[in-house]
């Protein structure tokens, strides 16, 4: 009974021991890689294509407010 017993808190005991931990809520740094220059070179296009649309907005607007 006694060896059942100190089985059951042996396993027990292991079992809270493996409880994980609150993870960190600190980002991961971002590793360098063979990527970053097209990711770069996406960021970029995708600036540009903003500033397309923007300036195509205004034309659009004006063109409209020409027309009344």
């Amino acid at each position: 009974m006694h060896l059942k017993l100190a089985l059951w808190s042996a396993i027990a005991c292991t079992l809270a021991g493996c409880g994980g931990s609150e993870p960190a809520n600190e980002p991961a740094e971002p590793r360098a890689s063979a990527f970053d220059p097209l990711t770069s070179t996406i960021d970029r296009a995708q600036g540009v294509q903003q500033t397309v649309d923007q300036q195509a907005a205004e034309q659009r607007r004006r063109l409209e407010e020409a027309e009344r």
